[in-house]
């Protein structure tokens, strides 16, 4: 239902408490921690405007929404719960919930009112914190600032991995906030491009300008890992000391999805899913806890159908959810036999600038 003037959302919103959250969050911000601001020069002088920037961790938020000159509408997740640890934060903010890879009509009417009302929307183009490699955009904030007329201003964050949890150890990380100049309203009449096309080329554009302004350190880390494969194991046994490899089709497949820690993460945090024999691959576990688990695990994604594919594209989710089903059959014959079961995910790279090869597992991920 539209209130007043025909828009579904007014703007801004909560003016009182943002108005007495923002200068005590900036008090704390330069308690707590040593944050460096870039580019000021080029914060327009009014909207409407999105911003977007890179996105590994909640910090990204926080440092957007306080160090801005205006009231910023955040857009966030809205098809699943936030984490409990800090839901309490972005709620005591509010944002605008989206249905990632869903998204309806009515939630992406939200950020375009408040646009038209001049305001101004925060955006991450990645679409999530599933990853600390740079992540290609989707496609949302393109149409947003198409069907708007808003100009796009790129911010580059950099510190930000680890960073609250630095931040609660009083630890003071040094954060990165670096501004870039603004970008005209996308358009889609591109000679030679249909409409799905130019908003796909706008918003890879606009990830490189983010890309940019990213502290060369962190830029340069993801360029750092040559000829990336995934590959998991799967062994059965009677006990640990019989433990014989099995075939997987879908190895790779399952390979990426348990070097994304963050996917179980969502089902064991924010949805409170019982899955932790999943987070203990690596070690000798009874293939009746596991088929539980992966149980609990196939059941949120068939409720949650785009939560693989809005991460990883079409062609690798579905690799990742035949894995999941594949193992799932193999897990649960082992269970009816008693069985214990090893799952090693490995993940297989090579440094750019040494060629050495390193061979990872989930719980000896290496510091790049």
């Amino acid at each position: 239902m539209s209130r007043g003037e025909g828009y579904t959302i007014r703007y801004p919103r909560r003016v009182l408490l943002r108005r007495l959250l923002r200068p005590l969050g900036r008090i704390a911000l330069r308690l707590l921690t040593r944050t460096q601001v870039r580019g000021r020069a080029n914060l327009p002088a009014r909207g409407p405007l999105i911003l977007v920037g890179n996105h590994v961790a909640l910090m990204e938020v926080v440092l957007m929404v306080l160090l801005a000159p205006w009231e910023i509408e955040v857009i966030g997740t809205g098809d699943i719960p936030m984490d409990r640890r800090y839901a309490w934060i972005v709620n005591l903010w509010g944002f605008l919930p989206v249905n990632r890879g869903n998204a309806r009509r009515q939630e992406l009417q939200l950020p375009l009112d408040i646009l038209r009302q001049n305001g101004v929307v925060g955006i991450f183009p990645e679409g999530g914190i599933w990853s600390p490699v740079l992540k290609r955009a989707h496609t949302g904030v393109a149409w947003l600032s198409h069907h708007s007329g808003a100009p796009v201003l790129p911010i580059g964050f950099g510190g930000m991995e680890g960073a609250l949890g630095a931040v609660l150890a009083l630890k003071r990380p040094r954060l990165f906030m670096n501004i870039g100049e603004p970008l005209p309203p996308v358009r889609v009449d591109l000679p030679g491009l249909s409409r799905k096309q130019a908003l796909g080329a706008a918003a890879t554009h606009i990830m490189g300008q983010i890309a940019a302004l990213i502290p060369e350190a962190e830029r340069l880390a993801s360029q750092r890992i040559l000829d990336e494969q995934f590959d998991c194991v799967l062994e059965l046994g009677a006990d640990a000391a019989s433990l014989q490899e099995a075939d997987l089709e879908y190895a790779a497949g399952l390979g990426r999805f348990f070097h994304t820690p963050v996917l179980l993460d969502v089902m064991a945090r924010n949805m409170r899913l019982p899955v932790q024999p999943l987070l203990q691959v690596g070690q000798p576990q009874a293939a009746a806890e596991l088929q539980a688990a992966l149980e609990d695990a196939l059941a949120f994604l068939d409720d949650h159908p785009h939560f693989l594919s809005y991460r990883f594209g079409y062609a690798d989710a579905a690799d990742m959810d035949a894995g999941l089903r594949q193992l799932h059959l193999r897990i649960t014959e082992a269970a009816a036999r008693g069985r214990l079961v090893r799952l090693r995910p490995l993940r297989r790279y090579r440094l750019a600038e040494t060629g050495e090869l390193r061979v990872e597992e989930p719980a000896d991920r290496h510091r790049l």
